[in-house]
Protein backbone atom coordinates (compact mmCIF):
# COMPACT_ATOMS: atom_id res chain seq x y z
CA UNK A 1 0.00 0.00 0.00
CA UNK A 2 2.92 2.46 0.86
CA UNK A 3 4.05 2.19 -2.63
CA UNK A 4 0.91 3.01 -4.24
CA UNK A 5 0.85 6.28 -2.22
CA UNK A 6 4.33 6.77 -3.10
CA UNK A 7 3.90 6.09 -6.56
CA UNK A 8 0.97 8.73 -6.32
CA UNK A 9 2.90 11.63 -4.58
CA UNK A 10 5.51 10.81 -7.24
CA UNK A 11 2.88 11.51 -9.64
CA UNK A 12 2.05 14.30 -8.26
CA UNK A 13 5.71 15.94 -7.67
CA UNK A 14 6.06 14.89 -11.55
CA UNK A 15 3.26 16.54 -12.39
CA UNK A 16 4.18 19.97 -10.45
CA UNK A 17 7.19 20.21 -11.91
CA UNK A 18 5.76 19.90 -15.31
CA UNK A 19 3.66 22.35 -14.80
CA UNK A 20 6.20 24.71 -13.37
CA UNK A 21 8.59 23.71 -16.79
CA UNK A 22 5.69 24.88 -19.09
CA UNK A 23 5.20 28.17 -16.49
CA UNK A 24 8.52 28.58 -16.95
CA UNK A 25 8.71 28.34 -20.72
CA UNK A 26 6.26 30.56 -21.07
CA UNK A 27 7.77 33.45 -19.18
CA UNK A 28 10.74 32.77 -21.42
CA UNK A 29 8.52 32.57 -24.44
CA UNK A 30 9.13 36.24 -25.58
CA UNK A 31 12.32 36.73 -24.87
CA UNK A 32 13.57 33.89 -26.40
CA UNK A 33 11.71 34.34 -29.93
CA UNK A 34 13.02 38.22 -29.53
CA UNK A 35 16.46 36.49 -29.05
CA UNK A 36 16.09 33.96 -32.40
CA UNK A 37 14.88 36.66 -34.75
CA UNK A 38 17.98 39.05 -33.91
CA UNK A 39 19.99 36.02 -34.54
CA UNK A 40 18.34 34.70 -37.87
CA UNK A 41 18.86 38.41 -39.04
CA UNK A 42 22.39 38.43 -38.12
CA UNK A 43 23.25 34.91 -39.36
CA UNK A 44 22.32 36.51 -42.96
CA UNK A 45 25.27 38.32 -42.94
CA UNK A 46 27.55 34.81 -42.15
CA UNK A 47 29.06 32.42 -44.12
CA UNK A 48 27.39 29.25 -44.71
CA UNK A 49 30.14 27.77 -42.86
CA UNK A 50 29.36 30.31 -39.98
CA UNK A 51 25.53 29.91 -39.98
CA UNK A 52 25.05 26.14 -38.04
CA UNK A 53 27.60 26.61 -35.13
CA UNK A 54 26.09 30.26 -34.34
CA UNK A 55 22.57 28.96 -34.39
CA UNK A 56 23.54 25.53 -32.44
CA UNK A 57 25.29 27.52 -29.73
CA UNK A 58 22.32 29.73 -29.40
CA UNK A 59 20.00 27.03 -29.36
CA UNK A 60 21.93 24.79 -26.55
CA UNK A 61 21.85 28.49 -24.88
CA UNK A 62 18.28 28.62 -24.33
CA UNK A 63 18.26 25.06 -23.79
CA UNK A 64 20.02 25.75 -20.42
CA UNK A 65 17.86 28.27 -19.73
CA UNK A 66 14.81 25.58 -19.32
CA UNK A 67 13.16 23.36 -16.93
CA UNK A 68 14.03 19.95 -18.45
CA UNK A 69 11.58 17.56 -16.35
CA UNK A 70 13.88 14.88 -16.95
CA UNK A 71 17.15 16.28 -15.97
CA UNK A 72 15.51 18.47 -13.46
CA UNK A 73 13.58 15.51 -11.46
CA UNK A 74 15.59 16.34 -8.04
CA UNK A 75 14.48 20.24 -8.51
CA UNK A 76 13.26 21.67 -5.02
CA UNK A 77 10.11 23.07 -6.07
CA UNK A 78 9.74 25.80 -2.92
CA UNK A 79 13.45 26.89 -3.52
CA UNK A 80 12.88 27.63 -7.09
CA UNK A 81 9.33 29.40 -6.88
CA UNK A 82 10.66 31.28 -3.50
CA UNK A 83 13.64 32.22 -5.28
CA UNK A 84 11.42 33.33 -9.10
CA UNK A 85 9.07 34.76 -6.46
CA UNK A 86 11.54 37.39 -5.00
CA UNK A 87 11.54 35.94 -1.45
CA UNK A 88 13.30 38.09 0.74
CA UNK A 89 16.87 35.89 1.28
CA UNK A 90 19.72 35.72 3.51
CA UNK A 91 23.28 33.92 3.85
CA UNK A 92 23.77 31.88 6.37
CA UNK A 93 27.63 31.72 6.40
CA UNK A 94 27.72 28.63 8.70
CA UNK A 95 25.98 26.53 6.53
CA UNK A 96 26.99 27.99 3.12
CA UNK A 97 23.14 28.35 1.91
CA UNK A 98 20.74 31.13 1.17
CA UNK A 99 17.70 31.33 3.29
CA UNK A 100 14.51 32.39 2.13
CA UNK A 101 12.00 33.45 4.19
CA UNK A 102 8.16 34.23 3.93
CA UNK A 103 6.50 34.79 7.28
CA UNK A 104 7.68 31.73 9.36
CA UNK A 105 8.35 29.50 6.26
CA UNK A 106 12.27 29.29 5.56
CA UNK A 107 13.99 27.68 2.00
CA UNK A 108 17.20 26.43 2.18
CA UNK A 109 18.95 27.19 -1.06
CA UNK A 110 21.98 25.87 -2.17
CA UNK A 111 24.52 28.72 -3.65
CA UNK A 112 24.95 27.33 -6.63
CA UNK A 113 21.88 25.01 -7.05
CA UNK A 114 19.62 24.90 -10.18
CA UNK A 115 16.84 26.04 -7.90
CA UNK A 116 18.41 29.37 -8.07
CA UNK A 117 19.74 29.53 -11.07
CA UNK A 118 17.16 28.59 -13.10
CA UNK A 119 14.36 31.00 -10.25
CA UNK A 120 16.93 34.29 -10.97
CA UNK A 121 16.16 33.19 -14.88
CA UNK A 122 12.65 33.13 -14.32
CA UNK A 123 12.36 36.28 -12.18
CA UNK A 124 14.41 38.14 -14.65
CA UNK A 125 12.22 37.25 -17.86
CA UNK A 126 8.78 37.92 -15.85
CA UNK A 127 10.78 41.54 -15.28
CA UNK A 128 11.12 41.97 -18.78
CA UNK A 129 14.70 41.22 -19.47
CA UNK A 130 16.37 40.53 -22.54
CA UNK A 131 17.81 37.26 -23.10
CA UNK A 132 21.25 38.49 -23.47
CA UNK A 133 20.50 40.17 -20.11
CA UNK A 134 19.14 36.56 -18.40
CA UNK A 135 22.48 34.81 -20.17
CA UNK A 136 25.00 37.05 -18.65
CA UNK A 137 23.05 36.50 -15.54
CA UNK A 138 22.75 32.76 -15.35
CA UNK A 139 26.59 32.29 -16.32
CA UNK A 140 27.21 34.65 -13.30
CA UNK A 141 25.50 32.63 -11.04
CA UNK A 142 27.21 29.72 -11.93
CA UNK A 143 30.34 31.23 -11.80
CA UNK A 144 29.94 33.87 -8.54
CA UNK A 145 32.08 32.36 -5.30
CA UNK A 146 29.43 30.70 -2.81
CA UNK A 147 29.02 33.33 -0.49
CA UNK A 148 29.78 36.66 0.77
CA UNK A 149 33.33 36.80 1.42
CA UNK A 150 34.75 33.80 -0.15
CA UNK A 151 37.38 33.42 -2.54
CA UNK A 152 36.80 32.60 -5.96
CA UNK A 153 39.07 29.34 -7.09
CA UNK A 154 40.73 29.33 -10.32
CA UNK A 155 39.37 26.57 -12.97
CA UNK A 156 41.98 23.62 -12.56
CA UNK A 157 44.12 22.92 -16.13
CA UNK A 158 44.35 20.23 -17.80
CA UNK A 159 47.79 18.41 -17.02
CA UNK A 160 49.85 17.85 -20.00
CA UNK A 161 51.12 14.00 -19.94
CA UNK A 162 54.85 14.93 -19.86
CA UNK A 163 56.49 15.92 -16.14
CA UNK A 164 58.77 18.35 -15.34
CA UNK A 165 60.18 21.36 -15.75
CA UNK A 166 59.60 21.18 -19.59
CA UNK A 167 55.36 20.66 -18.87
CA UNK A 168 55.74 23.81 -17.71
CA UNK A 169 54.96 26.94 -20.05
CA UNK A 170 58.39 29.56 -19.67
CA UNK A 171 57.51 33.12 -19.25
CA UNK A 172 58.71 35.42 -22.19
CA UNK A 173 61.03 38.42 -21.35
CA UNK A 174 64.10 38.82 -19.65
CA UNK A 175 64.44 37.95 -15.89
CA UNK A 176 65.52 40.82 -13.98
Amino acid sequence: MAEFGSSTSDHSADARLAEQAQSHRELLRGPVEEYRWRLERQARYLGPTQRPPLLAVARERIADLMIDPVRHRELDMDAYLAVREGWPVRFDARRQMFVAERGRHEVWIGPHSAERRLGIIARLAAEGAELEQILLVASVVIAHPPGPGAAVVPPVRARRAESGPSAMPRASGSAG
